[in-house]
């Protein structure tokens, strides 16, 4: 007997039997360990807030005693609440310099770190996943769309690199849970590394924004990305500095999000949220024929 396999419904099928493969990889987080064997992995590792960052450090040696290759290439300095910012300036300079082996500070953003790191640092020998964090402070919802950590992310994304952005909240100015969730990137990176399908360690274009709470109630949660903006930013008269000058002070939202099971409220409830990220701000199919419904008849 012969069986014959057609070219697209195969494809579906492997499509789905990867993605659940992911799927039961990542539940497995918050399930009992098991047996598995992870393959080393070549990481590049960065963090918006400087590459002498002691979560940064505390990354690099855990990630390494677990047997992965790890390459820091960050800001020299705090670049916090950058985003996406990179210099594309052509024709200027850029400061690298290599600190001490296999740490790189880069005198620019998060985005333009990893561009380095990619592009020159590991040209000949590229990451096979990008690491972003731990941050101080979550990144969750709107806050995203601001965040170095997740702009070093999706940075790796364009370049073909999946990417992992790791986060902390904070207690007021503590970061009690920095210790657990140094050793959960790294339980992690190790699910994603056993599980990875034919040498892919995410999915395509795929970067998973991971907060971790200050107070575990211990339970993984797979969230959907917030709207809300938790902390905004009001701008205060400050004539005491100068006439025309304003500080700005922040905003904290006392409303919750308007999404169902969003990364936000998973997170105020002690739940470690993984939210996957594609690095695209296209708008979703409906929106897009409504809008071409409506704007069709236009001419040039």
């Amino acid at each position: 007997m012969r069986i014959r396999l057609r070219g697209s419904r195969f494809t579906r099928t492997l499509h789905l039997l990867l993605a659940f493969t992911l799927s039961f990889g990542l539940m497995a987080l918050g399930s009992p360990a098991r047996a598995q064997t992870t393959a080393p992995l070549r990481i590049l590792l960065t963090t918006d807030d400087g590459y002498e960052a002691p979560l940064l450090e505390d990354l690099r040696q855990a990630l390494t005693k677990a047997g992965h290759d790890v390459t820091v290439v960050a800001p020299a300095a705090d670049s916090s609440g950058v985003g996406t910012s990179i210099n594309i300036d052509f024709g200027s300079t850029l400061k690298a310099a290599e600190m001490s082996p296999g740490v790189w500070a880069v005198e620019g953003s998060p985005v333009d770190a990893v561009a380095f790191g990619v592009n020159t640092v590991l040209k000949n020998d590229r990451p096979d996943l990008v690491v972003a964090g731990p941050n101080e402070g979550e990144n969750v919802a709107a806050l995203v769309n601001h965040s170095g950590t997740v702009g070093a992310a999706i940075a790796a994304l364009a370049v073909g690199v999946p990417s992992i952005a790791v986060s902390v909240a904070r207690d007021g100015s503590e970061l009690p849970s920095a210790d657990d969730a140094v050793d959960f990137t790294v339980k992690l990176v190790n699910r994603v590394a056993a599980t990875a399908s034919y040498g892919a360690v995410l999915p395509p274009h795929t970067a998973l924004n991971v907060n971790y709470p200050a107070h575990p109630a211990g339970e993984v949660a797979f969230a959907r990305l917030g709207t809300s903006l938790p902390v905004s930013t009001d701008y205060v008269p400050a004539t005491d500095v100068c006439a025309v000058c304003y500080r700005i002070m922040p905003v904290f939202s006392t409303t919750p999000d308007p999404v169902a099971t969003s990364d936000r409220t998973l997170l105020s409830e002690g739940k470690v949220t993984i939210t996957p990220l594609n690095g695209s701000w296209e708008a979703d199919s409906r929106t897009f024929w409504r809008i071409r419904d409506r704007l069709g008849p236009l001419t040039p």
